[in-house]
């Protein structure tokens, strides 16, 4: 429950005693400008958004550091979940450090996830693929396992990822996708799975479906787009067109291929080298 007391535009849940509210009101509102003083590490759907605060814990880490958590959405969206995050401020009211643990989302994007599931539908059922057809001579982003062949673009480095899509009540809504971690890029790699075979493959698209591996070998699992999509506010200078998320469970007839796009989360610094596909095949791409 929150309390509906409102001091500077925040406003304490009811776990925070009286007490602790005057005795840490210039600390939270030292935190709360510092928090407003930096939407951008928010992502492009929040930066140019007005957010409500909600104390909901405040903890000592030390003699010196004091925790405070707050719980924050935009007015506007009212309906959807609350993002977390705490800010760890020192004695002298100096900012330490600032973590954001999960950002404002949808209850849950039912709306994206239906479209991408009818999407991979619609491309395995109406895309008849026949691989006699195709050129491969040279082309090693193209290359076979024992049931399927894949196709991978070069991947793409972006700081966030924006793409349009349709909200609850049908309407044209942009949609985001950030790093959990302000040090980090997001990566994209488009693949297309065809299956060549005279069986069906069914295979699942997830977190062990593939990893990507960097120039210093360090391995990366793919990020769920549909746990991590939130709201947004347009912004083309992130925008995928056409984007598709690959994810979740597949099945393939003969001949049928099916295509999208999966996200990891790396270094800005580093640079993705080699794809392992892991699922229903081993296959590794060189880039």
């Amino acid at each position: 429950m929150v309390k509906e007391e409102n001091m500077n535009n925040y406003k304490f849940s009811n776990s925070i005693s009286e007490e602790n509210k005057l005795l840490y009101k210039d600390k939270i509102s030292k935190s709360i400008e510092y928090l407003k003083n930096n939407l951008y590490e928010y992502g492009p759907g929040l930066k140019n958004s007005t957010l409500s605060y909600v104390v909901t814990k405040i903890e000592s880490q030390s003699s010196n550091i004091l925790r405070i958590y707050f719980e924050f959405k935009e007015e506007k969206n009212i309906k959807s979940k609350s993002g977390l995050e705490y800010i760890d401020i020192d004695n002298n009211d100096v900012i330490q450090v600032r973590r954001i643990i999960n950002k404002p989302k949808e209850n849950f994007p039912w709306p994206i996830f239906t479209l991408a599931i009818i999407s991979l539908l619609i491309a395995a059922i109406f895309v008849s693929y026949r691989v006699y057809w195709m050129d491969t001579d040279g082309d090693n982003l193209y290359l076979a396992g024992r049931s399927l062949w894949v196709r991978s673009d070069e991947p793409v480095k972006q700081e966030f990822i924006t793409y349009i899509g349709n909200d609850v009540n049908g309407n044209e809504q942009y949609w985001a996708i950030s790093p959990a971690k302000q040090e980090n890029n997001l990566i994209f790699v488009k693949l297309s799975l065809i299956n060549y075979g005279s069986g069906t493959v069914k295979i699942v698209i997830d977190e062990d479906a593939s990893t990507l591996y960097d120039d210093k070998s360090i391995q990366y699992k793919p990020i769920n787009p549909i746990e991590r999509t939130y709201s947004s506010e347009k912004s083309d200078n992130y925008l995928v067109n056409g984007f598709i998320p690959l994810w979740g469970p597949v099945q393939l007839d003969p001949q049928e291929q099916v295509t999208g796009m999966m996200i990891f989360e790396i270094p800005k610094s580093s640079v993705a080298e080699q794809l392992k596909w892991d699922a229903g095949d081993l296959i590794m791409f060189a880039y």
